[in-house]
């Protein structure tokens, strides 16, 4: 699906017209990432380094937009790779060939890396117990992406040391991040600089373990996602109360589970394609 997709989008911003947008987009969500292309290529400076940006591709980072609003799955999949090549042929500074390799990069099939990823699990797992108590009792923290230790995402606040960016979700699809958004500095943000403080400990050993997003899944459960691009990410779903999912199920951001192994009765290692 994602060499399909990303082939077809890939400078496709090259003329004003979104000539391969996905089938469910209708004129307001086509202008809505219309307005989104504009913002995100006024944020972030021009480079001719080839990757430059690729961390911001990372799961719950800056261009990795989620659309909150699609109801179907499966439009929130097919959007994600549709983002990628989108974003990525403005961003990323490679060739379509490569651009459409380059999720693969998250993927795993082989034992001996899936025991790697089991290996990291577990010893993030046993560093972690303080900070993931805390962050299932938070009822104000339900994201947390880091990108560097002072580049980072709580909910849908960008922290950097010189301001902080809260995206609100587009009218339509729900785009995050979006064209709507509000621009503070630190000093004018007291509560969300509480939220950095108490996030401060779970950031320091995601960075440790090179962690790149947590989430709520809901009250109880959380996703530890360790890494990702589009929609192949890997990581472990914790506190899960109800059945293990199957291989074809999708997740609670719209991705479909490739790879699903039980960890524990209320845990389970994943990948998702």
């Amino acid at each position: 699906m994602i060499k399909r997709i990303l082939l077809s989008s890939t400078f496709l911003f090259a003329t004003s017209a979104i000539a391969s947008a996905p089938t469910f987009f209708n004129k307001e969500i086509d202008n809505e990432y219309r307005a989104l292309i504009k913002h995100v290529r006024a944020m972030l400076p021009e480079t001719n380094l080839q990757l430059a940006y690729l961390p911001s591709f990372y799961p719950f980072s800056l261009l990795d937009i989620r659309p909150t609003k699609f109801s179907r799955d499966k439009n929130k999949q097919d959007f994600a790779n549709f983002n990628f090549g989108v974003l990525g042929s403005i961003f990323l500074n490679i060739n379509k060939q490569q651009l459409s390799n380059l999720p693969g990069i998250s993927i795993c099939k082989k034992q001996k890396c899936e025991e790697e990823r089991m290996k990291l699990i577990r010893h993030f797992l046993n560093d972690s117990t303080k900070e993931f108590e805390s962050l299932r009792l938070s009822n104000s923290v339900f994201i947390v992406q880091q990108t560097a230790p002072d580049v980072y995402r709580i909910n849908n606040t960008f922290f950097s040391p010189t301001q902080l960016i809260t995206y609100y979700p587009s009218e339509q699809a729900g785009f995050v991040p979006s064209s709507n958004y509000k621009v503070s500095k630190p000093a004018e943000a007291p509560a969300m600089m509480e939220l950095s403080k108490t996030t401060q400990s779970i950031r320091e050993v995601m960075a440790k373990y090179d962690v790149v997003a947590i989430t709520k899944v809901d009250r109880e459960s959380i996703n530890v996602i360790f890494g990702g691009i589009s929609d192949n990410h890997w990581g472990v779903v914790l506190n899960h109360k109800s059945n293990i999912p199957d291989s074809g199920d999708y997740n609670h951001i719209g991705l479909e589970y490739d790879i699903v192994q039980k960890i524990s009765d209320d845990s389970f290692y994943y990948q998702t394609n």
